[in-house]
């Protein structure tokens, strides 16, 4: 991850030597949750920009000096003017500071849900705060917490949690700075494959604390890598992984080229994603629309025989009128027209027989005009459904921003009839986002790669995660503002209605949904994103639907 420690350290290593000395020229923000200290230099302008915003938070530069014209807010104007004496990172935490001469700091907060940016005084306290300015200014600045790292296998042994449901798991909390893909480095390098820690041997735990300890001495040198093939990075890390030695790899010279093009990139992703979702959203919705309506239309025209049979029951009742008892459900009575082979009718109680027999006939001319419909429009139909098709064959192709764009751009006469085209502003959030109040909030992906950082990187453990039993669903979190903050009955359940509309049980009346804490997701090893395993499970039965 890219707002790793052991990342943070080596661009504050690489930044120093080229922004000690420069000047604060601008401090902004021209996109929801960046923030942008713009630096000059005597050779080189910079653009330092980081992001507060859950799950892809983010510290990079760009040379030279870029701003909009609108729709931009400055910030921290006190520190615009100033010297930077250095740039530093807290001892074993996610605190990088931008130092500033004659004392102060421009500092982010790279880690949790309250993630952000402050311009901290030499005192310590809070000048300004980039979120939540309100509430912080005068405050204590963010404490540096120097996460426990055992240097010796004692104490590897100490941190050591048997009770973790994987082994990777155990080996980030004995390694605190390790994130997913370091342990799972850490398991390959040490040969390791016993799944539960509970069954790691003495020798296994030996071996994996012999392969951390060399990991943290190769992430001293840097050899940055992106993988993944296409325009789009699966991952970065700070050194060639040798469990994903097989895989597509781009290598860099710096750290600082590494994060900005994985940031840059990953953000266009994002950016193809909000543009490409609603439209394969849209077009699928569309073809199952007007598959389904063309399938009610053949119904219809199949359907002479049902207005001929209410046709011919009316006609039953009003010639037997005296043989209908009162009260009576269904009566069965003599067929006039055909052979005298007894009919039996349903009828309403509380209409008289005549009053049944009008019904009866209303029914009749009623499938009759449909049919008559059905015939106008089953050609019509066919073609919109093949068109949605088309398109979205078409869609599935793209796998590029451009791509993307150009799709959007030459084929809006097409998408029109099928899509709600908006240009407006997009939420830079990545997810789908409902807020239920107090805090509390239902994210739900979009897609298979979102599922899996929705579930593994955005979400807290102590989070209820939900999807809907037995069918393919989008991965839904019911995400909680704090540890001990209970969402109750109500938003469980309409947390649970919102994961069965964004699944294969949207049609439904009633669908399971099982419902656990984020803790109990595991992904197996080797799965593909979004694939996962459950541990425990509460199921509640809903109706899909969405909050009004």
């Amino acid at each position: 991850m890219v707002n790793s420690y052991y990342t943070l350290r080596a661009l504050a290593r690489e930044w120093h030597a080229d922004l000690e000395g420069t000047t604060v020229r601008d401090v902004y923000s021209q996109t929801k949750n960046e923030l942008t200290v713009a630096l000059s230099g005597a050779e080189q302008d910079w653009m330092v920009r980081g992001s507060v915003q859950r799950p892809f938070l983010y510290l990079f530069r760009r040379p030279g000096y870029h701003k909009a014209r609108r729709n931009v807010a400055t910030l921290f104007e006190d520190v615009i003017g100033r010297s930077v004496a250095g740039v530093s990172i807290a001892d074993r935490d996610r605190l990088v500071s931008i130092e500033l001469g004659g004392g102060g700091r421009i500092l982010w907060q790279l880690f949790g849900a309250r993630a952000n940016a402050f311009h901290v005084a030499p005192d310590g306290t809070v000048v300004a705060a980039f979120q939540r300015h309100d509430a912080l200014t005068g405050t204590a600045a963010p404490e540096p917490y120097a996460a426990p790292m055992p240097d010796t296998f004692e104490g590897f042994e100490d941190r050591w949690k048997p009770n973790r449901n994987k082994t990777r798991q155990a080996v980030q909390s004995a390694v605190s700075l390790f994130g997913g893909d370091l342990a799972r480095e850490t398991l390959h390098r040490a040969g390791v494959t016993t799944d539960a820690p509970a069954d790691c041997t003495a020798a296994e735990r030996r071996a994996l604390f012999e392969a951390s300890m060399a990991l943290r001495e190769a992430l001293q040198d840097p050899a940055p890598v992106l993988y993944g093939a296409g325009q789009f990075p699966d991952a970065f890390s700070l050194i060639p992984l040798r469990h994903r030695e097989d895989e597509p790899a781009e290598r860099f010279d710096t750290v600082d080229a590494a994060v900005a093009d994985f940031v840059r990139r990953t953000l266009a992703e994002q950016h193809f994603h909000r543009l490409y979702d609603p439209l394969e959203e849209a077009l699928e919705s569309a073809a199952e629309h007007e598959r389904r309506s063309a399938e009610r239309m053949v119904e219809e025209l199949q359907s002479e025989s049902r207005a001929g049979r209410y046709e011919r029951w009316g006609h039953l009742l009003m010639a037997q009128q005296d043989q209908v008892p009162d009260g009576a459900e269904e009566v069965e009575l003599p067929d006039l027209f055909e052979d005298g082979a007894p009919v039996t009718i349903p009828v309403d109680p509380a209409k008289s027989p005549v009053e049944n027999a009008e019904h009866y006939y209303d029914r009749a001319r009623s499938t009759r005009r449909s049919r008559e419909e059905a015939e106008g429009r089953l050609d019509d139909t066919i073609e919109r459904a093949e068109r949605a098709e088309a398109l979205l064959q078409a869609l599935r192709q793209i796998d590029t921003l451009d791509g993307i764009k150009a799709f959007r751009d030459e084929r809006e006469a097409e998408l029109l009839p099928f899509v709600e085209r908006d240009d407006a502003d997009v939420d830079d959030f990545p997810f789908r986002r409902f807020n239920l109040g107090e805090g509390f909030e239902v994210w739900v992906g979009k897609n298979a790669r979102q599922n899996h950082d929705l579930t593994f990187h955005a979400s807290q453990p102590y989070d209820l995660w939900l999807h809907a039993r037995g069918v393919p669903g989008a991965h839904t979190v019911l995400h909680r503002p704090n540890r001990d903050a209970e969402p109750g009955k109500r938003r469980r359940y309409v947390a649970a209605a919102i994961a069965a509309h964004y699944s294969k049980s949207k049609g439904s009346d009633v669908a399971p949904v099982m419902m656990t804490e984020r803790k109990y997701v595991t992904s197996p090893t080797g799965a593909d994103p979004g694939v996962v395993r459950v541990d425990r499970e509460d199921v509640l039965m809903v109706e899909p639907g969405l909050p009004e």
